[in-house]
Parts: structure tokens; C-alpha cells; sequence
């Protein structure tokens, strides 16, 4: 699945804040969830009342933390593997880039 970071979610994100940060927004947008919290790595989401871990690409880690330091980041996209991630937790295949987060 493409993940795109928009200038609106540039805009309204805010740096070093895990829940409102521009990815964040943009996570929420494209999962339709109600809560995404990003760290430099990974990133939380809560689908269906269960919260799973999504490792998060190299150049998106790296975004991340140019716009923490600096607070100017371009749009961007980037690709996360989504396979698994809407289906029960006891369904999902263990080699993907998901893990399953206890509650």
C-alpha cells in the first residue's frame, strides 16, 4: 500500500509528537484508523480494537528525523506492506514487516 505525506499533513503535523506527527496523519488517513503513534522506526496503529507494529522504511526514518530537527520536509510516498495487516491476528503470516503489539 502507498503512503502519501502531504503538505496538509505536513502542515498540520507537529514535530516530536508520536500521535500528531506528519506520518501519523498520513498513516491514519490511508488505514482509515483512529489511532496511528510514530516513533523514528516504527509506527502503532489500532485497526479493529487491536494495535499492530509497522517497521518503518529506511528513508522514511530518515524524514522523520530531518523534520524533527528542522521542521522542513517535502511531500513524499512510501510503500508499506499492508499484506496480513486487516485479517485476524492468529491469520497473519509471522514473516511479514508486521507484528502483532499486545495490548
Amino acid at each position: 500500500m502507498k503512503i502519501n505525506v502531504t503538505w496538509s499533513d505536513i502542515r498540520a503535523g507537529r514535530a516530536a509528537r508520536t500521535m500528531e506527527c506528519m506520518v501519523a496523519l498520513a498513516l491514519k488517513r490511508a488505514l482509515s484508523c483512529d489511532y496511528a503513534s510514530v516513533g523514528y522506526r516504527t509506527a502503532t496503529v489500532r485497526i479493529g480494537g487491536e494495535y499492530v507494529k509497522l517497521f518503518l522504511p529506511q528513508e522514511v526514518q530518515n524524514k522523520i528525523r530531518a523534520w524533527d530537527r528542522t521542521q522542513f520536509v517535502l511531500p513524499f510516498s512510501f510503500e508499506l506492506s499492508t499484506l496480513g495487516l486487516f485479517e485476524a491476528p492468529a491469520h497473519r503470516p509471522a514473516a511479514l514487516q508486521l507484528e502483532f503489539a499486545a495490548a
